[in-house]
C-alpha cells in the first residue's frame, strides 16, 4: 500500500527543475561532443566553397579585417594594428596593412600585380637583389588561378579530413566562443606540406572565425578576426589604386612578384634573429 501511494505521489516543482535543468545540462554537452566537427564545418565551408570550381556557391568572395595579435616573426610596431583582405574567385586578391613602418597596399588582378608604395617596394627588391639574397628570376614563373589545396571531392567528406579537438568555451569581447584545436589528417598534411602544424580557431555563434591560431615547432601566429562579410563580387574599385596610392605605384610581371614575396620573407627572417 505504501508503494502504491508512493508511485502516484506527484513530484514538488522544485524537483521537476532539477531534472529538466540536469537533461538540458546533459544533453548540451553531448551536442559539444558530437556535434564539434559540425562547428568547424560550418565555420570554414563558406571559404572552402569560394574556391570550388565544380560547386555552384553563390558567393565567389571574401573579405576580412584582421589583427596580428602575436607572431613569433613580426616586429612588435606592427602587433595589434588592423590589416585587411579581400579575395575574389578566379584571381583577385588584396593585402592591406603595416609593413616596416609602412601601409602597404599589394593588389593582383588577374595577370596584373601593383604594390604602394612603390618606392618603398621597389627599394626592398633592389636591396635583396644587389646582396644576392634572392635566387635568379624564374622565367617560367606564371600566375595561377585560386584553387583548393586539394582534391574538390574531399570537400564532401570534410569533417573526416581534420582532427577536431574540442577545448569547451571563451569569451571574446563579451561573445561567448567555442574554442577548438583543428589538425590535417596525416595523409592529407603530407599531400599540403603542413607536417607538424595545429590551428586553434574560436568559432562565434554564427559561426564566424573570431581568433585564429597557426603554429608549429619553434613558431605560431595569433590572429584575431574583427569583421568577415561574404559576396558575389566586389566592387571592382576594390582592385585599383586610391587616389592617394597613384602617385607611388610599382608594378610588377609574375617574376618580379615572386622575387618581392621572397624579399619580403628574408627581411622579416634578419629582423628577428
Amino acid at each position: 500500500m505504501a508503494i502504491r501511494r508512493l508511485s502516484k505521489a506527484k513530484p514538488s516543482v522544485r524537483t521537476l527543475v532539477l531534472v529538466l535543468l540536469l537533461v538540458a545540462g546533459t544533453g548540451a554537452l553531448r551536442a559539444a561532443v558530437e556535434h564539434r566537427h559540425d562547428a568547424f564545418a560550418k565555420t570554414v565551408q563558406p571559404f572552402l566553397n569560394i574556391f570550388a570550381k565544380e560547386r555552384k556557391s553563390e558567393d565567389r568572395a571574401f573579405t576580412l579585417k584582421f589583427r596580428i595579435e602575436k607572431s613569433t616573426d613580426l616586429p612588435a610596431e606592427m602587433l595589434g594594428q588592423q590589416a585587411e583582405m579581400a579575395v575574389q574567385v578566379p584571381d583577385k586578391l588584396r593585402l592591406r596593412g603595416p609593413l616596416f613602418g609602412e601601409i602597404f597596399t599589394l593588389v593582383r588582378d588577374g595577370e596584373k600585380i601593383w604594390i604602394s608604395p612603390g618606392s618603398k617596394a621597389r627599394a626592398l627588391l633592389n636591396a635583396a637583389t644587389t646582396g644576392k639574397e634572392l635566387p635568379p628570376p624564374d622565367k617560367k614563373a606564371k600566375l595561377t588561378e585560386f584553387e583548393l589545396p586539394f582534391s574538390e571531392k574531399n570537400l564532401v567528406f570534410l569533417p573526416a579530413l581534420f582532427g577536431v579537438k574540442d577545448l569547451g568555451f571563451e569569451l571574446l569581447d563579451s561573445v561567448e566562443c567555442r574554442v577548438e584545436d583543428i589538425t590535417l589528417m596525416p595523409e592529407l598534411a603530407d599531400q599540403v606540406k603542413t607536417e607538424g602544424w595545429i590551428a586553434r580557431l574560436w568559432i562565434t555563434p554564427d559561426h564566424k572565425p573570431a581568433r585564429v591560431t597557426v603554429a608549429r615547432k619553434g613558431w605560431n601566429m595569433v590572429a584575431r578576426i574583427d569583421a568577415v562579410q561574404f559576396a558575389k563580387e566586389l566592387p571592382p574599385d576594390t582592385w585599383k589604386p586610391a587616389p592617394e596610392e597613384q602617385a607611388d605605384l610599382l608594378e610588377l610581371n609574375p617574376q618580379e612578384y615572386d622575387r618581392f614575396l621572397s624579399a619580403l620573407a628574408g627581411t622579416r627572417a634578419k629582423k628577428t634573429r
